[in-house]
């Protein structure tokens, strides 16, 4: 899983809430999986610490 890192500060990961939304750990920005923009074939995940990241797409090679 690759982690996804806040691009309001640049210097944490998401965390996931309680209120199914997923909050910066170091400057408390929200999103939620709506505001993801994934390539194709990209999954979105959440790892056992509750960081938010996503899946790369499978090589088709």
């Amino acid at each position: 899983m690759i982690t996804i890192i806040c691009a309001e500060c640049g210097r944490a990961p998401f965390g996931a809430t309680a209120q199914g939304l997923f909050r910066c750990d170091s400057c408390a920005f929200e999103i939620s999986t709506r505001d993801l923009v994934l390539d194709p074939g990209e999954v979105w995940a959440v790892d056992s610490a509750g960081a938010l990241g996503y899946l790369p797409a499978p090589d088709n090679a």
